[in-house]
């Protein structure tokens, strides 16, 4: 009986199987060369997408389009019925008579179609429809110099299908630009949707070029609702690439604007030695994007303690102008007291407004270094202590020296039984309440970048605080902290801080610290025999 069953189950399913039927249709027939027109299939079941291969068309010299997948399911007088539908644009370019083979779909063939194609005027739709129009923003340029593209679409009624193929031309870059506008706008009382799409074209070539315009294909639908094939291709411009002055030094860097700028914080009338404080270098350029941007390389010699944090570039688009950004945060530190020289840095670039070069700069600048406490000071940087030659000499030891000596190591004894004392203190403290999730160092840290990106100053001046008792005593972030706190209770409105910028520059002293404690580690541990 069970096998019976399983058998007119079977049978069921393939009965079922064998009533899905599929046909193959076109929009046109005959078309026109170089006119797009529409190849549906449908089939009367659920079918996976992949079931119909548009690639065995290329064989037969169609030029294939996209192509779209979509179902339906309704329901009448309790009879369900359910459709599969492939629609695929396609083009002809050559006078003659084309194929359209059978297909596979689901177990059952299409019919072929017989095409002819014909050569007639072209036809594009009435502007009264769909019309596009192109520009560029400058017919001559330099290498390198971008150029914006910009393509504008009107249609009256409706657009299905739309497909924009980019622009194209020889030795340049092409890259969309921004993203897509879209507007109405009344003509002759008429109510038209139009879209804008832009590109940035960046030539690398020198010469006289061609900008073959975007193609627009899809399917447009008159006031009658019915469905017609359009395919516009925008008029093709001219560009002219001149080549970069021969006597231009350094990388070639043409813009309409540029601005270089440097920011020091903390900003103060002088540095205690050992004090980090981070140099901010800005450069901002029209007119190029992140790639074409150069690099800021500045020498500060021995005087300083150098880490430098990697780019931080970006790309804007500002009243239809593109701005390439790039800044360079470096945290300095430095090692010898009295006047000391920050390095100055030029850029050389080609002013396209005036048409000549030009030379941005940053001054130097000198700061002062007061003597750090001498237990404070920082030991001279060895960069290769196995190439020095280690001189030892017998010291001169005088009775002042021994008294001095003997009364530091008994301080230090001190210290060390009163903090030895304190830590067990603490320890018998805290273990009772160890399951009281009282907040770890890294946790009062997030908490103090959270109320920084939402600007919330108090509490961010309440997790900081509570991240500061947890690390070693810093005179920089304790003066970082009598500022927040100065900016919560002082008053002034005007002197409220930008709580993300504040917070950049705590973890930029974080991080300082951070590698100076990694760096002095070995010489920490020598100390230890």
């Amino acid at each position: 009986m069970k096998a019976l069953s399983l058998l007119f189950i079977l049978l069921l399913s393939l009965n079922s199987y064998a009533t899905t039927e599929v046909t193959a249709t076109v929009s046109q027939n005959p078309v026109a060369v170089n006119q797009a027109f529409t190849l549906e299939i449908v089939a009367n079941d659920t079918l996976p997408a992949s079931e119909f291969d548009s690639s065995v068309l290329l064989r037969q010299k169609f030029v294939v389009g996209g192509t779209s997948t979509s179902r339906q399911h309704s329901s009448i007088n309790g009879v369900s019925s359910t459709q599969t539908r492939w629609t695929t644009t396609l083009l002809v370019r050559d006078e003659g008579t084309y194929l359209i083979p059978s297909f596979n779909i689901g177990g059952e063939q299409t019919i072929p179609i017989q095409l002819q194609a014909k050569v007639i005027e072209a036809i594009e739709p009435s502007k009264d429809q769909v019309r596009m129009e192109v520009s560029l923003d400058n017919a001559e340029v330099y290498i390198g110099q971008p150029v914006r593209f910009t393509a504008k679409i009107w249609v009256a009624n409706s657009l299905d299908q739309a497909n924009i193929i980019a622009p194209s031309m020889l030795g340049a870059k092409i890259e969309k630009l921004g993203d897509d506008k879209q507007d109405l706008e009344v003509i002759d009382g008429k109510r038209y949707r139009t879209l804008i799409r832009q590109w940035l074209i960046t030539p690398e070539k020198a010469g006289q070029f061609e900008v073959r315009g975007p193609r627009l294909s899809g399917l447009a639908n008159d006031i009658n609702r019915r469905a017609r094939p359009v395919d516009i291709a925008a008029q093709t411009l001219s560009l002219e690439v001149k080549a970069p002055p021969a006597d231009f030094p350094g990388t070639w860097l043409p813009s309409t604007d540029l601005l270089l700028y440097e920011e020091v914080q903390p900003l103060q009338s002088d540095y205690e030695q050992g004090q980090a404080f981070t140099r901010i270098i800005n450069l901002t350029v029209a007119g190029i994007t992140e790639d074409q941007l150069p690099d800021i390389t500045l020498d500060y010699g021995d005087d300083f303690r150098v880490y430098p944090e990697a780019y931080q570039d970006r790309t804007i688009v500002k009243d239809g102008i593109v701005f390439a950004q790039r800044s360079l945060n470096v945290a300095l530190i430095p090692v010898n007291p009295g006047e000391i020289t920050l390095p100055g840095w030029s850029l050389a670039w080609w002013d396209l407004g005036k048409d000549e070069q030009a030379l941005a700069k940053v001054a130097e600048r000198t700061i002062t270094v007061v003597p750090a406490p001498v237990n404070q000071q920082l030991a001279p940087i060895q960069t290769n202590l196995a190439a020095q030659a280690i001189t030892v000499t017998e010291p001169v030891t005088s009775l002042w020296t021994w008294f001095f000596a003997i009364a530091w190591l008994i301080t230090l004894a001190l210290l060390i039984a009163i903090f030895t004392r304190m830590q067990k203190q603490k320890t018998a403290v805290d273990s009772p309440v160890n399951t009281d999730f009282s907040p770890s160092v890294d946790d009062n840290w997030q908490q103090f970048a959270d109320a920084c990106k939402q600007q919330q100053s108090q509490q961010a001046e309440q997790a900081l605080q509570k991240w500061l008792v947890q690390q070693a005593p810093s005179k920089e972030f304790a003066a970082l902290l009598r500022i927040l706190s100065k900016s919560n209770w002082g008053g002034e409105q005007d002197q409220r801080l930008n709580l993300v910028d504040f917070y950049q520059r705590c973890a930029a002293l974080k991080s300082t610290l951070a590698k100076i404690k990694e760096q002095e580690q070995p010489a920490l541990s020598s100390l230890n025999p």
